[in-house]
């Protein structure tokens, strides 16, 4: 028997959920065995693959290219994002329903306040990422919105990706008034974009020193690009651009409620990634492309568990290679054959990549 968004269960479920995603009260496992009930009740798909694969195995990303389990068909969606796709390809579909967005926004607002306020200070947010208005459909654009009304100063954070590209004017009166104020800022978006614009920058001579505590968080790889550059490179071209001194990777995905940023400054990856920390909310595990086993070594397939997460299946297999090792899971790109997508590619046109 189904279960609807409205039961007085999942209303529990949600505030047990929510609990645990703002102040790590509660129990995950017990969380985790609702989901799982939960997933198995509203969607036979997920139960039929589950019986064939085993019980908690993720749901595979694309399985969302033709809209995915939602299990709330019952409850008209408050929100859809889309993945961006490439040229031809199918555009991944989620549904979020009113808990389930509610859910996601305080995810993404306890991260931020765990990641980005240091001491309590609230940092100017320069956000490389169109405003929810400009691109409604795009996960990032909605997380970063909730990152600057959690943890960005009030009178000068901004996003400076607009209709047309960026707004380098934008960019500079930002930049100039956090250091005439002494305020840090955090520069975040996605990886393509710092990539285009520090590009820009660097041709027009351009260059800030930003003030003590400033620091830059990227997410979203490179995604099959032609043009790849090393995680340690990019960080120090940045340092010289915008004289930032703190850096760090967030990896997001549109199917997910949550992000996950680096757990430890320990190059794993072939380009250098950092490995993501691990929760009791959400944290990233390898497993055996032959066995389905977990690896506590090694690279393989990226699962992803998301206890925030209440709309869809909360384990999910996301097509990206994994690198299990001591100090946590590195993501080290997509596996070979899987479709490249993300905001990160639609981004990359945005700030005037190639």
């Amino acid at each position: 028997m189904t279960v609807a968004h409205d039961d007085p269960h999942v209303t529990g479920l949600f505030e047990r959920m929510a609990a645990l995603v703002t102040d790590q009260a509660g129990d995950p496992a017990a969380i985790h065995e609702e989901l799982t009930e939960l997933a198995v009740a509203n969607a036979p798909d997920v139960a039929r693959y589950w019986k064939q694969v085993g019980t908690g195995v993720g749901v595979p990303d694309t399985a969302y290219k033709d809209g995915g389990p939602h299990l709330f068909p019952d409850e008209p969606p408050v929100r859809v994002f889309r993945t961006s796709g490439t040229t031809g390809s199918v555009r991944g579909v989620v549904r979020y329903s009113r808990l389930g967005l509610v859910l996601k926004g305080l995810a993404v607002k306890a991260n931020a306040r765990r990641h980005l306020l240091v001491d309590g200070v609230r940092p100017v947010v320069v956000r490389f990422a169109p405003t929810e208005r400009a691109a409604p459909d795009m996960a990032i654009a909605f997380d970063m919105a909730r990152i600057q009304e959690e943890c960005g100063d009030p009178e000068l954070s901004t996003a400076v990706i607009g209709a047309s590209g960026v707004d380098y004017p934008l960019l500079a009166r930002t930049l100039d008034a956090a250091v005439a104020t002494g305020r840090p800022v955090v520069l975040i978006g996605a990886t393509f974009a710092f990539v285009n614009i520090c590009d820009r920058l660097e041709a027009e001579g351009r260059r800030w020193e930003l003030p003590a505590g400033s620091r830059m968080y990227d997410g979203g790889g490179f995604k099959g690009r032609s043009r790849v550059v090393p995680v340690d490179e990019l960080r120090a071209t940045v340092r010289r651009v915008f004289g930032v001194g703190g850096f760090g990777n967030i990896f997001g995905m549109t199917e997910l409620a949550n992000q996950h940023f680096d757990g430890a400054d320990v190059p794993v990856g072939p380009l250098g990634e950092r490995p993501k920390e691990s929760r009791p909310v959400a944290g990233p595990r390898v497993r055996d492309p032959r066995t389905r086993e977990y690896l506590a070594h090694g690279p393989g397939l990226l699962e992803i568990t998301d206890l925030s997460l209440l709309d869809r299946p909360h384990v999910l297999l996301t097509g990206d290679v994994g690198i299990a090792t001591a100090h946590g899971v590195a993501i080290a790109g997509r596996i070979a054959g899987s479709t490249s997508r993300g905001c990160s590619l639609s981004l990359d046109e945005m700030t005037g990549g190639r």
